[in-house]
């Protein structure tokens, strides 16, 4: 019965820390569009093991989806509250929405991110969290970084925050998709490069 119970505040607490994360079976990486493969519900994020910093990040996509200034002015014009937040002119600006959330949630080095759409895999190459070229393993508040093609460590084309799984679907909140903060599928359609945690 002791054991039991030290057991399971050894777990709590590496659950806590982003440990128990790090050390839980990957789950099996999402299918392109049509082609689900009913294999997400083993995830990590929904057997209840998130991170406390992962969890910060999702309130603060969701508080800026709920936003006044979510949507670009005009609309298409790529002028939009996230990049004038960091000195910059009208601009794409799906990066300068994950460092306005990273910087509102208190993540470590939010900072070090910039404008380019390759920033968090960069930043997760840096710290060890970049797990490129799969979606396994994700769990809410990573970043999501996408590429058509080259080096997403140099180049990427878009960059979104990975919020969970919502009606059994995997969902990002990103900037700049659609002119505005917007929800979408984990897969859209521009392939997935990999995936950068947050602790």
């Amino acid at each position: 019965m002791r054991a039991n119970r030290m057991r399971h505040r050894a777990m709590m607490a590496m659950a806590a820390t982003g440990i128990l994360t790090a050390l839980a079976p990957a789950a099996t990486a999402y299918a392109g569009p049509g082609q689900d493969t009913g294999e997400t519900s083993g995830s990590i994020a929904e057997a209840g093991i998130n991170t406390a910093m992962g969890d910060k990040v999702v309130e603060a996509a969701y508080n800026e989806l709920n936003s006044d200034h979510r949507w670009e002015t005009p609309m298409g014009s790529n002028c939009n509250f996230y990049s004038s937040k960091w000195g910059k002119g009208c601009q794409a600006w799906c990066a300068d929405f994950v460092k306005y959330v990273w910087k509102n949630a208190g993540v470590f080095a939010w900072d070090s991110l910039d404008s380019e759409a390759g920033t968090t895999a960069r930043y997760g190459k840096f710290f060890g969290t970049w797990h490129p070229g799969t979606t396994a393993g994700i769990y809410p508040g990573a970043a999501v970084t996408y590429n058509q093609s080259g080096d997403p460590l140099v180049d990427s084309d878009h960059v979104g925050v990975f919020v969970g799984w919502v009606n059994g679907a995997p969902k990002v909140v990103s900037g700049n998709f659609n002119n505005q903060v917007y929800k979408h599928n984990l897969s859209y359609g521009t392939p997935i490069a990999g995936w950068t945690g947050v602790g």
